[in-house]
């Protein structure tokens, strides 16, 4: 059976890194951080602006290799609870209306395990356009590398 994406959709990754919850939740709301892992494998992001505190905005660039280019992504922290809660919005793939194709919710709960820290990503889709629902069965893919270099990043912070 084909995996149906629509707004509703929600999708659930846990993953554990060896690290503090600090440190990993400090991944997700500091700049220089952020930067360095967000994005899939060949992806960079060469604009990262974070203002971390309820109402903060977000503004990613997301660069890959061809043919994929640039995309900017928005959103807004909705809850900081540190190291224990954060949520935010996401959006992306603006048209030329400046209305995005694309608006998620994103909830991460953080939980110290053997002093591990499981992490815990739920992603709601909010709103999405019929063009980009292909775009959606690449998600948890795209977060699972995300996921893969915020360990790399991890283990060369602690």
């Amino acid at each position: 059976m084909t995996e149906q994406f629509f707004p509703g959709y929600q999708m659930t990754l846990v993953r554990s890194f060896d690290a503090p919850r600090q440190l990993v939740f400090d991944c997700f709301t500091q700049t220089e951080h952020m930067a360095r892992w967000w994005g899939p494998r060949g992806f960079t992001a060469p604009v990262c602006e974070l203002d971390a505190r309820p109402g903060g905005e977000i503004m990613i660039h997301m660069a890959g290799p061809e043919p994929y280019g640039t995309n900017p992504m928005g959103g807004e922290f909705i809850e900081l609870s540190p190291p224990d809660r954060l949520v935010f919005s996401s959006q992306a793939y603006q048209g030329e209306d400046g209305e995005w194709k694309i608006d998620n919710l994103n909830e991460l709960n953080f939980a110290e395990e053997d002093g591990k820290t499981v992490l815990t990503l739920t992603v709601t889709v909010r709103k999405v356009s019929a063009e980009i629902l292909p775009a959606l069965s690449g998600m948890k893919e795209g977060w699972s590398q995300s996921f893969d270099k915020l360990g790399e990043l991890l283990a060369d912070l602690t």
